[in-house]
Parts: structure tokens; C-alpha cells; sequence
């Protein structure tokens, strides 16, 4: 195939994509966002599919078509999603395209579709006029009748407006990481499917991330922590600081539960039903203690020493087998 060919099935597949992109946001329109929770996950294939074979650069004016059609072809609750998806379609794309570690490819998939997934909730709350806070304040309220029907005592520091949109963004980023996993299990199972050429799936536990991250990550946490010590500070910048603060609170959460069930899975048990029930408990009880583990795990030794010592237990028990 000679070059002008090229160029053309780039310019052609290109077009095929962006059409495939307008057609789910206008099927979406015509049956009143019926199939909205659904298109989430769908709407990135497209970007990714013509990334990976293309490149980054190539997808940018793509990724431009697909936010034109957004605005022509979507509603205005579904521009934000729709131009989010479509970023995050380019970016998982380029990385399958320079083939970067699948298990660094899925970290930074999950974690730019929790930001997205917060920066969208706080867009749309402005556009439609919606007050976050007197949202999460009329759940303060229905939690607390519920509490007093029920006849139970529930901690003042739960029932705080702190602490319920400490709960609150926590819980949109929770869902925007579980909704980044699902989107790269999707689109490399469809990639599969059209044989493009993917790396092969790889342990998450093998991938490092920069251990500047882990100091950054908790000094963005401190900064958090800040802003419930300093009421007169700007709503606005409040708001922002306390985004990212959450933002990196779940980074280390992430990676310290990561380190949490290679030590289960050393010392204590290797039941996938008794390490998910164990991970659970320690993510509602001991938080805390889950961020301090993920900085140690990220920027200090504790990553390459659990590695090692699950390594030895391997060896260890497959002696008997060999003799």
C-alpha cells in the first residue's frame, strides 16, 4: 500500500469513527438517555480503537470531530461525558499504541476516569444550578431521622457536613475508578476481538509507580486536611483543593490496598472470597491506615519486599511438587 493510500484509509477510518461516535450519542438523544449508563462505557471504544492503530497525534483531530458532534448530536447533560470519554478513548488508545505496561496503561485509565468523573459532577451541578451543598445537606438530614427512627446512635463526626462531603466525593471517585476498570476490560476484549495487536494482560502488582508520586499524593491529602482547618478560604478554591486532595487520598488507597492483599495473600490466606472480605472491612475501618500503606508502598521499599517475600513463598511450595 503505497502512502496516498494510507493517508486515505487514516482520513476514511477516521470518519468511520467519528460516525460510529455520532450515531451512539444521537441514539442516545432520540431514546432520552434511556441507554445513557450503558454509553458511558461505549463512548471511549471508538477514540481507543483509532489511537491504538494510529497514534495520538493522528486521533487529535479526531478527538476535535467527536467534541463538535457532541454539542450537535448530544444533550447538554451529555456533552460533558461525552467529550470526557472521548479524551479518555484518545489517551488509552495512544498508550496501546506505544505500548506502554498494561498494568501502568490500566492505572492510568481508572485514575483519569475518577477525575473525569468528579470534574463532570461538579460541571454539571453549575450548569444545571444544582447546590452540591445543599445536596449533601438534606442527606445529613435524612440520615439523621433515619438514625432517630431507628432508635441508633450514630457519631456526630458521621452526621457532620465534612465528613458527608468527604463521603461524597470519595464515593464519586470510587465509581469513576470502578467505571475506568470496566472501560479497559471492554475496549482491549473488543480490540481482541478485531485482532489488534495488545499487549498481553500483566499482574497489577507488577507495575511501579514514580515514587515522587506517593510524597505528592499525601502532601495533596495535608492540603485537603487544610481546608476544614481554615473556614474563611474562597469556596471556589476550596473546592478545587479539596477535588484533588480527594483525588490523591484514593491514589494511595488504591495502591495501599494493593499492598494490603499481597500481605494477605503472603501470611494470611490465598481465598480470593476471604481477601476481597478482608479488603473491604479494612477500606471502611482502618482508611487511614490504607493511605499510609500506599506511600510506603510507592516511595519507600515495601512494594519490592512483599514481591520478594510472595516469590520465596511460591518457591517454597512448589519443593515438594518437584521432589
Amino acid at each position: 500500500m503505497n502512502r496516498m493510500d494510507s493517508k486515505t484509509l487514516k482520513i476514511t477510518t477516521g470518519a468511520m469513527i467519528v460516525a460510529i461516535f455520532a450515531i451512539l450519542l444521537l441514539l442516545n438523544r432520540q431514546t432520552a438517555g434511556f441507554f445513557e449508563e450503558l454509553f458511558v462505557y461505549l463512548l471511549p471504544i471508538p477514540m481507543v480503537a483509532y489511537s491504538a492503530k494510529y497514534g495520538g497525534k493522528s486521533g487529535i483531530p479526531v478527538f476535535v470531530a467527536m467534541a463538535l458532534f457532541s454539542f450537535l448530536f448530544g444533550t447538554l447533560l451529555t456533552v460533558f461525558y461525552a467529550i470526557s470519554g472521548a479524551l479518555l478513548g484518545l489517551i488509552f488508545g495512544t498508550c496501546i499504541y506505544h505500548k506502554v505496561d498494561s498494568a501502568k496503561t490500566l492505572v492510568i485509565v481508572m485514575l483519569l476516569s475518577a477525575v473525569f468523573n468528579v470534574l463532570s459532577t461538579v460541571a454539571l451541578a453549575g450548569v444545571f444550578g444544582y447546590d452540591l451543598t445543599a445536596e449533601i445537606r438534606e442527606m445529613q438530614n435524612q440520615m439523621s431521622l433515619i438514625s432517630e427512627k431507628a432508635g441508633t446512635a450514630v457519631p456526630e463526626m458521621m452526621l457532620s457536613l465534612d465528613f458527608m462531603k468527604r463521603m461524597f466525593i470519595m464515593s464519586m471517585v470510587f465509581f469513576g475508578m470502578v467505571q475506568g476498570f470496566l472501560i479497559y476490560e471492554i475496549s482491549l476484549l473488543i480490540l481482541r476481538r478485531l485482532r489488534f495487536p495488545v499487549q498481553p494482560p500483566r499482574s497489577v502488582f507488577l507495575y511501579y509507580p514514580p515514587k515522587w508520586s506517593g510524597t505528592l499524593t499525601l502532601f495533596l491529602f495535608f492540603v485537603y486536611d487544610f481546608t476544614f482547618l481554615n473556614p474563611a478560604m474562597d469556596e471556589n478554591l476550596r473546592n478545587v483543593f479539596q477535588i484533588v486532595g480527594i483525588c490523591g487520598y484514593m491514589y494511595l488507597v488504591v495502591f495501599g490496598m494493593l499492598a494490603l492483599i499481597l500481605a494477605i495473600r503472603i501470611w494470611v490466606t490465598r481465598n480470593p472470597l476471604l481477601i476481597g472480605l478482608l479488603g473491604m472491612l479494612a477500606l471502611f475501618i482502618l482508611p487511614q491506615a490504607l493511605m499510609l500503606l500506599g506511600v510506603m508502598y510507592i516511595s519507600f521499599s515495601l512494594h519490592r519486599q512483599l514481591l520478594e517475600a510472595l516469590e520465596r513463598k511460591n518457591r517454597n511450595g512448589r519443593k515438594p511438587q518437584e521432589n
